[in-house]
């Protein structure tokens, strides 16, 4: 009996099986990228859980929620002065003047969105985040607000000063100053700016052009050289000393491109010779002729020439000799002659009355007492040709050491009481005389409101020491001002030699104002009656041969003289 047996099989006949680890593998790959990548833009959409930016804490907020806490956070510290401090010295910036302001977009960018670095995606889990925020800065207007801000700090330098005191040099030290580097606080400015509660400025030290050593070096070589001795002033070959403290008096110092350079009043320097050599009898004053009346006569005293140095070269040569060792001064002599010579005087004597005006004034003790002294005091003066005269110079102040008494004068417009009152009187009466002289007008003011007793436009008040009453006599001779007073009336008369003969004309009154109703009740009141105010106008019309050769015109404004009811019991 045969059994049959298969026949062994070989492996390429074997059936086939599927390799699937590496699909496994790769399947489980693609999850878990999906994972991360899903892990990656969910934690990107918010910042990382400690964040802060600028001290805000925006930790754990979407992008959207970051940049609104940010500007919660910072409007109130970004819209805050800014306290800049220059030393001792603080100032306060406005940011928005100053151009800063916080870029809130940039300063959240980066905080928030996808990132597949395992470090970040830690980060944003655990991590900590600290920026500081990021500022927009308009330089142009930064630079502007710290220049003016710099303008009011600033500390000028002092230079060193030398002076001349009691015949003693005396140095007082420079003091440096102090001023703002803008480009330097603006670096600061931007740096420090929502960090730090208060910005240090920079300061810059300021050095003074003149420094103490070079003022002390000024003694030295000039100043203590000056001091050391008279100078000898040497005029026609003879001698006088000028004392080393007259010339002190003289010197300063100043500065001229950072040096102290000597300088001398020219024209006290010239005083001072003169009077040195005028002591010593090498120098002489011109007397001018002088012109007296009594009894309706005229006699001249004569002019005298005198001697003079060339004053164009005294402070050259006394420059010189102070710093020299032999310390002289050549100085050429000049004469000095007389300015009213004997000749021109008694060419000048008048031959007859030029001019004459009379006022009545009413009765008041006081007042008349004032135009009385005022009066003596300006009979007899006399005016050459060319010559001007002042009264306020002729009178001098009115006080009561000259025997002047209290009086009604206009001030502001109302009448009060002041020493010399009715001096203005005398000054209407002399202006009236001048008027009718020919004489050059050349300083007159008149009341603030008309009073009636004098001409309408052709009057004068005066008050020392600024309103005057000057001319100047430019008639052909020498003007004898006389002056008298009655009971009611002064008259003053020029004497002279007739050049003109002198008509006057008066227009209309115009811009006629009504006066005021007052009533005051202080008891140092003066009561007023009621004038009109109004402005008028004259002329002076100058005639030779009886022709007319020119007119002068005169345009005076009046105010109201108000009417002033004094109510207190002791008043007026």
């Amino acid at each position: 009996m045969s059994t049959t047996r298969p026949l062994p099989t070989t492996p390429a006949q074997a059936p086939r099986r599927r390799r699937r680890w590496p699909w496994v593998v790769a399947s489980l790959g693609v999850l878990g990228a999906a994972g991360y990548a899903a892990a990656a833009l969910t934690l990107g959409s918010k910042t990382a859980s400690d964040t802060t930016v600028g001290g805000v804490q925006v930790g754990g907020m979407t992008h959207a929620e970051a940049l609104d806490a940010l500007r919660t956070g910072l409007q109130d510290k970004a819209k805050a002065k800014v306290p800049v401090a220059f030393g001792e010295q603080q100032a306060n910036l406005d940011p928005a003047t100053a151009g800063l302001s916080v870029d809130y977009a940039a300063s959240v960018d980066g905080l928030t969105g996808a990132s597949f670095n395992p470090v970040a995606l830690y980060d944003r889990l655990t991590g900590s985040v600290e920026r500081d925020p990021v500022l927009a800065v308009d330089d142009g207007k930064l630079t502007a607000a710290l220049t003016e801000i710099a303008e009011t700090i600033a500390v000028e330098p002092k230079n060193a000063r030398l002076v001349v005191k009691d015949g003693k040099a005396v140095v007082t030290d420079a003091v440096d100053g102090v001023a703002a580097d803008v480009a330097k606080t603006a670096d600061a400015v931007t740096t420090g700016w929502l960090k730090v509660g208060k910005i240090n400025g920079a300061l810059t030290a300021q050095e003074a052009d003149v420094t103490t050593e070079e003022a002390e070096s000024a003694k030295r070589e000039v100043a203590d050289k000056v001091l050391s001795g008279p100078v000898t002033i040497s005029v026609d070959s003879k001698n006088f000393p000028l004392a080393a403290d007259a010339i002190g008096k003289t010197l300063s110092f100043t500065e001229t491109n950072g040096d102290l350079v000597p300088s001398y009043d020219e024209n006290a320097l010239v005083k001072a010779v003169r009077a040195a050599g005028t002591k010593a009898g090498v120098l002489k004053e011109a007397k001018d002729a002088v012109v007296s009346s009594a009894n309706g006569s005229f006699h001249v005293e004569p002019s005298v020439d005198g001697l003079d140095v060339d004053a164009d070269a005294v402070t050259a040569a006394v420059e010189k000799a102070a710093v020299s060792d032999d310390r002289v001064a050549t100085v050429a002599a000049k004469a000095a002659p007389a300015k009213f010579t004997t000749k021109e005087a008694k060419d000048s004597l008048p031959t007859g009355v030029i001019s004459t005006f009379t006022t009545h004034f009413p009765y008041a003790p006081d007042r008349t007492h004032n135009i009385t002294l005022a009066a003596k005091r300006l009979n007899g003066a006399y005016v050459a040709p060319g010559e001007t005269f002042s009264l306020n110079a002729w009178l001098g102040q009115r006080t009561p050491e000259k025997g002047y008494r209290g009086a009604p004068v206009i001030y502001n417009g109302r009448l009060t009481k002041d020493y010399g009152g009715g001096i203005s009187q005398v000054s209407t009466t002399l202006f009236n005389a001048i008027f009718f002289s020919g004489a050059q007008i050349d300083q007159y003011t008149p009341h603030s409101f008309y009073i009636s007793r004098y001409p309408e436009g052709r009057e004068a008040t005066i008050s020392w020491p600024n309103v005057d009453n000057r001319f100047t006599n430019t008639t052909k001779g020498g003007i004898l001002i006389q002056a008298s007073v009655g009971p009611d009336s002064i008259t003053v008369t020029f004497k002279g030699k007739k050049t003109w003969d002198i008509e006057a004309t008066k227009g209309p009154r115009t811009n006629i104002t009504k006066p005021q109703r007052i009533e005051d009740d202080k008891e140092d009141c003066v009561p007023q009656s009621p004038n009109d105010g109004f402005d008028v106008t004259v002329g002076r019309v100058f005639k030779q041969g009886g022709k007319v050769v020119k007119t002068d015109y005169l345009t005076t404004h009046y105010i109201p003289e108000d009417l002033v009811i004094c109510t207190h019991p002791n008043a007026g």
